[in-house]
């Protein structure tokens, strides 16, 4: 028999005794992952959505914020959730507020106090880079606007009322 085919025979087989290998995969739902209850469980409603297991999966491996926020973002889509609505979460008081806010964005009945502390953690870790990225975005685009306005003072001889106001008390 070739090798290749008495390792076919050997997969379907499972012969005692020797080990068969198994290809990872990219993205493989356990059943655990599909079970809804019980406390601390992040599919309490039993969502049966890739993009919803694909989120619940980055936050039990406690991945990178980034990570998280686009498997965030593809699950909110699925929701007619838009990007815009997440960052409204940064108006709220205080982080913790705006981590409620997060998990009930996510939905499924979720309670973000008796979801476990890893995931806590890494929706925490979320939230503070939905706030980096807000503010990252709000500096680019008032660095944008001081040199379109530098610009237009520049062409059409524009003063600021402090420029003249120092101008004339140095003379």
């Amino acid at each position: 028999m070739p090798e290749r085919d008495r390792f076919i025979s050997n997969q379907r087989s499972a012969t005692p005794g020797k080990a068969v290998p198994v290809k990872p995969r990219a993205f493989t739902a356990q059943f655990s992952d599909m079970t809804t209850g019980g406390p601390g469980s992040t599919n309490p409603s039993g969502i049966w959505s890739p993009a919803y297991q694909a989120l619940k999966q980055a936050l039990d491996r406690n991945d990178d914020p980034d990570n998280v926020l686009q498997a965030l973002y593809d699950w909110l889509s699925q929701r007619n959730v838009k990007p815009s609505e997440v960052d409204r979460i940064l108006d709220l008081p205080s982080p913790e507020h705006a981590y409620t806010a997060l998990v009930q964005l996510i939905g499924g009945k979720l309670s973000p106090e008796k979801l476990p502390p890893v995931i806590q953690q890494t929706l925490k870790r979320a939230v503070q880079r939905v706030a980096q990225r807000y503010v990252e975005k709000g500096e680019q685009a008032l660095a944008k606007e001081g040199e379109r306005l530098k610009g237009l003072r520049g062409r059409y001889g524009v003063e600021s009322a402090a420029l003249l106001v120092r101008a004339l008390l140095a003379s």
